[in-house]
């Protein structure tokens, strides 16, 4: 197994990241508003019902899997606190500045970005709109009023990986990807460097869709089958169902679920599925900001502190020899002695993935 160790400090925007939010805190969000300046002078809370928070997520709220995460976690917001929150589809650069920047002039509290596309968007935005705070769910701008949540689906995926490097049958692997960015890049990064890890040998094909199309993926995935791979990772958005549909008509091939529940998309072909509990995430960064506690900086969601978590499919039994291996890979994650790279460390991954070949 891996075992490396975090080598380059992280700065962004001149800032040195060194706080990490843990998912286990508990919240409570009806503390008073800070503006987003930091100021420390006391400021009259607002009723709940008054406090007007925005969702902007990449697809349908209804697609199982990450864009239907965000949409729930605002629902759970609004439940649980009594914001009013508004939940809008934006998959492009241009959308996604265009609403989020309607949601700040009408003076909405929080914008939050689902998904690391909406970083740069939201960069050029937030300091015409100080009084706003700008979230993203990935990314890397760090501005006074703006910084990334980070979901470190990667060490789930890395575990994954492990299955898949020692259940395939063609020693050949495959995943695909709904953009080329680092969000999206660190979880089947993560998926190679555990398959890797375990058998260095494999080929994986790789392939990035250009829209996160349930076609496009299914036709992609297909060719990668016939190409010869036999474990497939889909991390797209509603494209993902392109690749299970493919999976499914196909024999002794076998997937894994990103970011959601799959088990029931393809019945018996699902080996194991990752899962990131976006509602703390939401929870924890919400609070942050209404009680004035709020740092601009990374705020981490881990293995380690519970938001990250692999369940694997009950109706398939894992060989004796990979569930300890996956067990084991999952524990040496959670304590540290596996180190996988986030999505700020891709040229670390980019090496440890090249030292294998």
């Amino acid at each position: 197994m891996m075992n490396t160790k975090k080598l380059v400090p992280l700065f962004l925007s001149g800032a040195l990241l060194v706080g990490a939010a843990g998912c286990s805190g508990s919240s409570s969000g009806n503390g008073g508003a800070s503006a987003p300046s930091g100021s420390d002078a006391p400021v009259e809370a607002p009723a709940s019902s008054d406090v007007k928070i925005g969702i902007l997520i990449p697809g349908s709220p209804t697609d199982g899997g990450f864009s239907q995460q965000g949409a729930e976690a605002g629902k759970n917001l609004e439940k649980n606190y009594g914001y009013s929150v508004s939940t809008v589809e934006a998959a492009t650069a241009d959308v996604i500045k265009s609403e989020a920047e309607t949601m700040a002039a009408e003076g909405y509290k929080i914008v939050f970005g689902h998904g690391g596309q909406c970083s740069s968007p939201f960069a050029e935005i937030c300091e015409d709109y100080p009084d706003t705070w700008f979230v993203t769910f990935g990314g890397t701008e760090i501005r006074d009023n703006l910084f990334p949540v980070c979901m470190c689906a990667e060490e789930g995926t890395y575990v994954l990986g492990v299955a898949a490097g020692m259940m395939t049958q063609t020693d050949n692997i495959a995943y695909t990807l709904g953009g080329d960015y680092p969000a999206y890049t660190k979880t089947t990064m993560g998926f190679a460097l555990g398959a890797k890890s375990v058998n260095p040998g494999l080929k994986i094909q790789e392939a990035v869709l250009s829209s996160p199309d349930s076609t496009e993926c299914y036709e992609t995935t297909m060719s990668q089958i016939k190409s010869g791979a036999d474990m497939i990772l889909s991390n797209s958005n509603e494209g993902q169902a392109g690749a299970m549909k493919a999976v499914t008509e196909s024999d002794n091939v076998y997937t894994f679920g990103c970011l959601g529940d799959f088990f029931d998309m393809a019945p018996g072909k699902v080996l194991g599925n990752i899962l990131g509990d976006y509602n703390v995430g939401y929870d924890n960064a919400t609070k942050a900001i209404m009680d004035g506690t709020v740092k601009a900086e990374v705020m981490y969601l881990t293995i380690g502190n519970g938001c990250v978590s692999v369940e694997w499919n009950p109706d398939i039994t894992l060989p004796d020899d990979v569930k300890a291996a996956v067990d084991q890979t999952y524990d040496d994650i959670k304590s540290g002695k596996i180190d996988v790279p986030n999505e700020y460390e891709q040229d670390q991954a980019k090496e440890l993935l090249a030292s294998y070949n």
